[in-house]
């Protein structure tokens, strides 16, 4: 996955907004639309593509299956 810089910030914005809500389901989906403009589906399909390919280096390996298992509950 290549990403230019201002992809780069939106998914770390993903990521974060994801570990928030991580330990509540994922996230309220009127929140995922006003913050990120997008439906939940595309945000988790976004979300669970870029840690399928290319997680952030400091989250642990735990931390990324527990993301990537919300997020496919919410597919």
């Amino acid at each position: 996955m290549t990403a230019d810089s201002t992809e780069l910030t939106q998914l770390s914005r993903m990521v974060a907004f994801a570990l928030r809500w991580c330990v509540h389901g994922g996230g309220p989906a009127e929140v995922i639309r006003a913050d990120f403009g997008m439906d939940t589906t595309a945000f988790f399909r976004t979300l669970v593509g870029y840690l399928d390919v290319a997680a952030p280096a400091p989250l642990r390996p735990v931390v990324v299956e527990r993301m990537t298992t919300v997020a496919r509950r919410r597919l």
